[in-house]
Order: C-alpha cells, then sequence, then structure tokens
C-alpha cells in the first residue's frame, strides 16, 4: 500500500463511476489506519466527493465511524463544515442515521461549534433532526450544548418547538415517550415558536384530525378489551386473599374462631393495607375500561378515563406485589426468617422494570438542562425523581432494617396469648 502511494499519489483522487475515491471505500470499511495513509499521502483527498456530493466526512458519518471523523478532524478542521448535495454537513448525516456517538462528539468538541447551527438546503439545523427522529439521547447532547440556537427556523418557519409539537404521535400516547419529553424540555428552557401559520385549518387539516380521531378510538377499543382483563384478574386474586389470610384461620374453638392466626402484627395490617390497594385500584381501573370501551360514550370522555386506567392499574400491581410479600414474610418467618433484603429487592426489582427508561431520561434530561441553563434548572425539573432518591429509598432502607432487626432477634411472628387451660 505504502509504495503504491509513493509510485503515483493522483491515484487518490481518481473516482469511480460513482465518484467515490479510495479514501471514501476506507471509510467505508471503517479502516483507520488506511485512511491516515491516505491522508498523509495526498490530504486534499478530504475535499472530494462523490457524484452524490458526499465528502468523506459525510459516508464516515453514514457509517458511525466517530474516530475516523475525529482524525479528519484533526488533520483538517475545516471539512467538517463541507456540505453535500442536501446541503448537510456530518453533523446532519449522524443525527439522521441516528448515530449518537458521533453526534456526542460533535456537541463535545468546543471547535466544531460553529457547526452546530448550519442548516441543511431545507433550513434544518441537527435539533430538527433530531426532534424527527425522537431521539432523547441525541436531543440531549444538543441541548445541553449552549452554542445550540433553539430560535432558529427552517424554511417551512418552524423552531425546535414547533417541530417538537408536530412530532407529538396520534392517537394514544404514554406521558414518558420521547416525544413528549422533548417538547416539555424545550417548553422548559423557554424555547420561542417560529412564524408557521396556527389557528387555520384547512380541508387537508380536518381530514387530517378526524382520521387521528378514529385511529385513537380503534387504539381504545383494542387497548381496553387486553388491559380489562388484567384489571379483573388483579381485583380477583386480591378478592380471594381478604378471604384467605396468610397463616389460615383460629378454630372453632377459639376465643376469636375464625379470626386470622396472625393478626395483630405489624406486618399483617400492612399486608391487609397493600392488599386492600391493590384491590381497590383494579376495580376503578376495571370501571374505567369498560366506559371507555362503550362506543356510546363521548371519544374524548372515553380517551381520558383510559388514560387514567393506566397508573392505577400500575399502582394496583406494585401494591399486590407489596402484599405478595408481605404475605411471604409472615408464613416463613416463624420456621426460617427470610432475609429482610429479599423483600426489599423485589420492591427495586419491580420499580426498575416498569420505570427504567424514565429513570434513565431523567438523568439524560438532567445532565442536558444543567449544562444549558445551571444546576438549580436540572433540580426542578428532576425533582420527582430526586424525591425518590432522597426520601423513597431511604424510607425503604428503614424498613429493611427494621425487618434485619426484627429476623436478628428471632425473626417469629409471636402467635397471640392463648387462654388458659382449666385445670381438670
Amino acid at each position: 500500500m505504502k509504495m503504491l502511494l509513493e509510485w503515483n499519489n493522483n491515484l487518490m483522487l481518481k473516482g469511480d463511476k460513482n465518484g467515490s475515491t479510495p479514501l471514501h471505500f476506507a471509510v467505508i470499511g471503517t479502516l483507520r489506519q488506511i485512511c491516515s495513509q491516505l491522508l498523509i499521502a495526498s490530504p486534499d483527498a478530504l475535499y472530494e466527493h462523490d457524484h452524490n456530493g458526499s465528502f468523506p466526512t459525510h459516508v464516515a458519518a453514514s457509517v458511525g465511524a466517530t474516530r475516523v471523523i475525529t482524525d479528519f478532524v484533526m488533520k483538517s478542521p475545516n471539512c467538517a463544515g463541507l456540505l453535500d448535495a442536501r446541503g448537510r454537513t456530518f453533523l446532519h448525516v449522524a443525527v439522521d442515521r441516528m448515530d449518537i456517538g458521533t453526534v456526542d462528539y460533535a456537541c463535545r468538541n468546543i471547535s466544531l461549534s460553529w457547526i452546530l447551527n448550519m442548516q441543511d438546503k431545507d433550513g434544518n439545523t441537527g435539533l430538527h433532526l433530531a426532534i424527527r427522529k425522537g431521539s432523547l439521547r441525541m436531543f440531549c447532547s444538543l441541548l445541553g450544548n449552549r452554542k445550540v440556537q433553539l430560535h432558529l427556523m427552517n424554511e417551512k418557519g418552524e423552531t425546535a418547538l414547533d417541530t417538537a409539537r408536530h412530532a407529538i404521535p396520534g392517537g394514544l400516547y404514554m406521558q414518558g415517550e420521547n416525544e413528549v419529553q422533548i417538547l416539555k424540555a424545550l417548553k422548559y428552557v423557554s424555547a420561542k415558536r417560529g412564524i408557521v401559520h396556527q389557528g387555520f385549518l384547512d380541508e387537508f387539516d380536518i381530514d387530517q384530525s378526524r382520521q387521528e380521531e378514529i385511529h385513537m378510538m380503534s387504539q381504545v377499543k383494542e387497548g381496553t378489551q387486553s388491559l380489562c382483563i388484567g384489571s379483573v384478574l388483579i381485583a380477583t386474586v386480591t378478592f380471594g386473599a381478604t378471604f384467605t389470610m396468610p397463616g389460615g384461620l383460629r378454630a372453632d374453638d377459639h376465643t376469636n374462631a375464625g379470626s386470622p392466626t396472625l393478626a395483630g402484627t405489624f406486618y399483617f395490617y400492612a399486608f391487609i393495607v397493600a392488599n386492600t390497594i391493590a384491590f381497590t385500584l383494579s376495580v376503578m381501573a376495571t370501571i374505567s375500561y369498560i366506559i371507555s370501551g362503550t362506543p356510546a360514550v363521548h371519544p374524548r370522555r372515553r380517551e381520558v378515563l383510559f388514560k387514567r386506567a393506566t397508573p392505577l392499574m400500575l399502582i394496583s400491581v406494585s401494591s399486590m406485589v407489596a402484599a405478595f410479600a408481605l404475605g411471604t414474610y409472615m408464613m416463613l418467618a416463624p420456621i426460617a426468617p427470610v432475609p429482610p433484603l429479599a423483600i426489599f429487592l423485589i420492591f427495586i426489582l419491580i420499580f426498575t422494570y416498569h420505570s427504567w427508561e424514565m429513570i434513565i431520561s431523567d438523568i439524560v434530561l438532567f445532565t442536558a438542562l444543567c449544562r444549558r441553563k445551571g444546576i438549580w434548572y436540572g433540580i426542578v425539573w428532576a425533582y420527582p425523581f430526586a424525591f425518590f432518591l432522597v426520601v423513597l429509598i431511604p424510607s425503604s432502607l428503614l424498613l429493611a432494617f427494621k425487618l434485619a432487626q426484627v429476623s436478628h432477634t428471632g425473626g417469629k411472628v409471636e402467635p397471640p396469648a392463648q387462654p388458659p387451660t382449666p385445670f381438670a
């Protein structure tokens, strides 16, 4: 390879029928060492484009070759601003290909700040495209850089906030969706709207609104059928647990015949509370699902009831898990103390499974907002997550230590006092 380059450096600038040079092909294969040798032989190869107008930097961004782009920028910083046939920089291409690594690199590198607000032929910046892609990670990388302007408008007169509004999916969606989080974050940092015409609905907009309403009602119908079954099952299980208490019932010859044998302990009452909450909320969710699935009800009310029932279901499931953990502890404590940490881990596992994406989203947004506006903006934004870390986790730890103390002192649930046996 080295001998060939020394023999004829002009080969570096020769393209094939598509205009691709040897450097283009080396980038496609992410052959970093070969790219370095080719650049040493002919630095001008960085400024040769193919028939699609793509320079080596664009090709590198399209294949996720972040390290190759790093070498290119170090070799010639001006190549970062090269535009392809669509007026895009390598940052636009990286966002379009969902290459988070390259976007992070461009946002962290101070020397590349001048390309962050460059617009393509449609007037879109990298921020516009990241919002359209619905990638919270790329959005936060750009939002966290203070050089990124939030008020630039594209050819349609849309700012980043307008693009975020249009990116909200039609029909039903959860509040934790990336598009919703992006819109909330932009509003939180006081992003402005553009000059796109508002308040006027033409025939196309009306037809589209009707189609979205039909689609939403179809989603409600399908979701109600499956989720209603789940809520009924939870109600059935918790209803049965009320009359099948852990530990059984006292015998007929006992003073309090028919009462639970484990009554009078803290864990028994905690079990009753958790089981009751699960039953109550599951019944409420079932009623909401039944009404939301009724065609005679107004579509708007059906949508509201369907969305309202979802958190009720999640809380009822969590309460049912808590009741299961407490019941297990009461049953096994007299013979083999259950490690309190195991019960604590059950709650953490369930919470993490359900809230993992929300936790990651809050952490990413918290970091981006702190970089852009300061730490207090981030704290106010992430106060529910902070409340979980500062209040709920320590409280759960205290409960775990309490269970550990009980286990250390014997770990047994003391049976209620029995009446003295009369003398014969």
